[in-house]
């Protein structure tokens, strides 16, 4: 009975992680420790959420920041990882380019917003475009890193040459499936860094809709409880979003560790 009920303690842990930022925004409320300019009541701030909740322009802003960094990411997901599996088969080829890959990667992709805009204009494609460029790095790297050969991939290959596979076949088999845990990571650090890039070109690059274009508005209007309504809004989205692939994960890539 005793790891059970260590597991059903385990499972409230993030409810009372959250129960406890709620205290201390409370008593900062109540103490007066803070500006409300600064830190609003958190009774005004979760009324204005469920006010946003109740507008239908909300979910239209939500699906278009969603939009934007999913379509970046699915991009970056096709081009990132297939050039990492082929460049760690390839080490000459890596080689080759390494050069240029560690320079952009060196870059932030906030550090050529101009360049984004001033070949894509300010756009759905210029803010998809930042995703892709960011995410697409994180992926190759992710990708070659898991599909470098070592000993036991090796003899794997090895193993599944001598039963007969072709290159086809020991590709799929050993070389994507053990570079899997690795690609699935390097997503699940793309989801979140998705979302924050399209929020960040949405204040920036010039957008009509989308969340961090209502963060931003509220914030230029002075309105913060609905400002931090509409960050809990963006943090509650990206949780789900994450809870999601969490479970994709678990139950399509089981051999990754957990």
């Amino acid at each position: 009975m005793q790891p059970y009920k260590r597991k059903n303690t385990r499972a409230l842990y993030p409810l009372i992680s959250i129960s406890i930022i709620l205290l201390i925004w409370w008593l900062i409320n109540v103490l007066g420790l803070v500006n409300p300019l600064f830190i609003p009541k958190i009774g005004d701030t979760f009324s204005r959420f469920f006010d946003l909740l109740g507008k239908g322009s909300t979910y239209n802003n939500l699906w278009l920041t969603s939009f934007r960094a999913l379509l970046g990411l699915f991009l970056a997901i096709l081009v990132g990882v297939p050039a990492g599996l082929i460049l760690a088969r390839k080490k000459w080829l890596f080689k080759f380019v390494e050069l240029p890959i560690e320079f952009f990667r060196s870059v932030p992709a906030s550090a050529l917003f101009p360049l984004f805009i001033l070949f894509f204009g300010i756009g759905d494609a210029a803010k998809v475009s930042v995703v892709f460029y960011a995410c697409s790095l994180i992926l190759l790297i992710n990708s070659f890193y898991g599909a470098l050969p070592n000993q036991e991939k090796t003899d794997r290959i090895n193993m599944l040459k001598t039963f007969g596979a072709n290159r086809y076949q020991v590709f799929m088999y050993a070389v994507v499936r053990d570079a899997m845990p690795n690609i699935s990571a390097g997503i699940r650090v793309c989801l979140s860094y998705s979302f924050a890039l399209v929020v960040v070109t949405e204040m920036f690059l010039g957008a009509n809709e989308g969340l961090g274009k209502m963060i931003y508005d509220y914030y230029l209007q002075y309105r913060i409880p609905e400002m931090y309504a509409s960050i809990i809004l963006l943090g509650l989205t990206g949780f789900i979003v994450n809870q999601l692939y969490i479970y994709f994960e678990r139950k399509y890539i089981f051999w990754s560790a957990k």
